[in-house]
């Protein structure tokens, strides 16, 4: 069975976290009191518990429309300039032939949003969700100001003051992404496991492609105003500051509204008990399980997010000129054409899209978006001159490749925000999305040199290639199992770094271990001693083994010994598995990993004190784990 859907309206009152609390004690106190009069503690324990769940279902409610607004905002400015440069192309006939300069308008925001999502992806871990949301508001709102004042002593002065607010503004819409995204798909798994791809995808990809043609809306307003007959390579007495000015003020008023809704929103419910473990920094060990066990489903993830941002931002950001020049029409009416495209067939992809990306499956809902993207592309660049000599058809065909983008970027959204557990989250998020935006980046920079759909179509069949094997499948899987899978594969790995280090119970009962694994390296590159280091390096596998519960060595020993399988879910590694093991071992892989969701570390004591017992046991470094307590009770818990 799913998760109960709450089920709430609007006229319930949006609490804060420090009211919840204040629910949490005083109902606690309640049943104590009731308890003392001899009431049925059961019965008030269940109404404590229905009040935290309808307390949890408003602030995810509230977080959700939070969500929504801020990728409407993040939409609106991804577009902001893609007419702009259209209308400094028709009035400046030096700016028509600048390659240099249209490339920067288009790679400035960009470079924004790729060091933003590197930034706030450690900042959401680190310091959590909220924090970072409000940060990327006010670097949006401030770019935005940027933008409006936008002036210099010369034409070119003026654009690179504008290329400056959208690198700003780029900041803040990066941390966007790494941290709402991953704050959406903790709270949608608290509410519908079998629907969180649908809730995710609308909240944060259907609301940035509405906002991506609300610039249009407010552009087509404009130009029929400022720049009416303005046709490409004819300056036609455009106001184009007019135009690019109210372009950036419009985007003010629902960023600072988001600004101030999100001093009220929460970090997710899953983020704030994994922050309770006290292990928000990162380690050796996350280090070590990011290259040896997630790599596979990084490939999928990044490759994918980086052709996907390739073909889509340099096609995008030059697409009102090529439409210009092979249809002929005027910039007002490129606008109406962009406008007709978006209302009639593309704003609508993205909701069918994500009302399959959980019936299908995040992999095969992009090798489907992949296949018909490639094989319109494959069409579209076959049949380029005849259809450029009818008007109507390169409409057709380029609004048939553009809508098919969407059942690919839903799946590349969502697979990033799922594939890696809550400790690391945002921060892989804004790996795999930083070198999407390098995509972006590069597909910009070399577009205007390189203008071919046959090249265009073959990278679509190489992402075809690359979702079918390495993208991770995570449909109607927990997240919260994940989450446990992750931290019991470290405390296997904590264990087996310590014998292998030789730690010993007088390393463990040491007060002062509290080595980082940054120290480690510090004092790796400073001293030249190979014992000291050594010795730093013992003590640090004690730390991580405190951590993790692992007090004593005969633990270590006995966690050591453990299997630390995973399957990452990708059809290479599977395929892999099968080849060097067998059919039959990669099945007990398989049985391994998924058992590691279960096990209850708890038992391993009661284990200890069973074998003391049993004379003739020996070493118990044999012992069977697969027949302990700790797999009949999570055999239990799977029940």
């Amino acid at each position: 069975m799913s998760r109960p859907t709450f089920d709430t309206n609007a006229a319930e009152v949006y609490r804060t976290s420090v009211e919840m609390e204040a629910i949490e004690r005083r109902s606690e106190e309640e049943v104590q009191q009731q308890d003392g009069q001899g009431n049925d503690p059961e019965s008030l324990k269940a109404t404590v518990e229905e009040e935290k769940k309808k307390s949890i279902a408003s602030y995810i409610r509230y977080n959700a429309f939070g969500t929504a607004m801020g990728f409407f905002v993040n939409g609106y400015m991804y577009d902001i300039s893609t007419y702009i440069v259209s209308v400094y192309t028709d009035v400046f006939p030096s700016f028509r032939h600048d390659v240099f300069l249209q490339t920067a308008i288009g790679v400035s925001m960009l470079y924004g949003v790729m060091f933003g999502l590197l930034l706030f992806g450690f900042i959401a871990d680190y310091f959590g969700r909220k924090k970072g949301l409000i940060m990327c508001s006010c670097l949006v709102l401030l770019g935005n100001i940027i933008g409006v004042a936008s002036h210099g002593t010369s034409v070119v002065g003026g654009i690179w003051m504008m290329n400056i607010g959208l690198g700003v503004a780029g900041l803040g819409m990066g941390g966007e992404y790494t941290c709402n995204v991953p704050n959406a798909m903790e709270d949608s798994e608290g509410v519908n496991i079998k629907t969180r791809g649908r809730r995710t995808s609308m909240l944060v990809m259907c609301m940035e492609v509405i906002g991506n043609y609300m610039p249009f809306v407010v552009q087509v307003i404009i130009i029929a105003a400022a720049c009416r007959n303005a046709y490409l390579g004819a300056a036609s007495h455009c106001h184009y500051e007019i135009v690019k000015r109210v372009s950036f003020a419009v985007a003010t008023i629902p960023v600072i509204c988001v600004l101030i809704y999100r001093t009220q929103m929460r970090d997710s419910e899953m983020f704030s008990k994994d922050k309770q473990r006290g292990k928000s920094r990162y380690d050796a060990i996350d280090l070590y399980i990011v290259i040896r066990h997630f790599a596979f489903r990084s490939v999928g993830a990044v490759l994918n997010w980086f052709l996907v941002d390739y073909i889509n931002y340099s096609m995008g950001t030059f697409g009102v000129i090529i439409l210009q020049s092979v249809i002929g029409v005027s910039l007002l009416k490129s606008l109406w054409i962009t406008l007709a495209e978006g209302g009639a067939y593309l704003i609508w992809l993205p909701f069918v899209a994500a009302f399959v990306v959980d019936r299908l499956g995040r992999r095969k809902t992009e090798v489907l978006g992949w296949a018909c993207l490639s094989s319109a592309q494959l069409i579209n660049a076959g049949a380029f001159w005849p259809l450029k000599r009818h008007p109507i058809g390169w409409i057709f065909w380029s609004t048939f490749v553009f809508g098919f983008q969407y059942f690919v970027f839903v799946p590349v959204y969502l697979i990033p925000a799922e594939a890696f557990p809550t400790k690391i989250r945002a921060t892989m998020y804004g790996v795999s999305s930083s070198f999407g935006k390098c995509g972006g980046i590069v597909g910009t920079t070399i577009f205007p040199h390189m203008l071919t759909m046959w090249f265009y179509a073959g990278l679509e069949y190489l992402a075809l290639i690359l979702a079918f094997f390495f993208v991770p499948e995570y449909s109607q899987k927990s997240l919260v199992k994940e989450d446990q899978r992750f931290y019991e594969l470290r405390r296997r790995y904590a264990a087996r770094f310590a014998k292998r280090l030789g730690v010993t119970d007088e390393d463990l009962r040491e007060e002062s271990l509290n080595y980082t694994f940054l120290q480690i390296l510090k004092y790796r590159i400073t001293s030249s001693s190979k014992e000291q280091f050594h010795l730093q390096l013992k003590n640090y596998a004690a730390t991580l083994c405190r951590e993790n519960g692992l007090g004593s060595l005969r633990r270590i020993e006995y966690v050591a010994e453990l299997p630390t399988d995973y399957n990452d879910l990708t059809l290479f590694s599977r395929l892999m598995r099968k080849i060097r093991m067998g059919k039959e071992q990669c099945a007990i892989y398989e049985k391994n990993s998924e058992e590691m969701g279960y096990y209850d570390p708890s038992v391993e004591e009661e284990e200890f004190e069973n074998t003391e017992k049993q004379e003739d046991v020996g070493d118990y470094h044999s012992y069977d784990w697969w027949t302990s307590d700790a797999i009949v009770r999570n055999e239990d818990t799977k029940m």
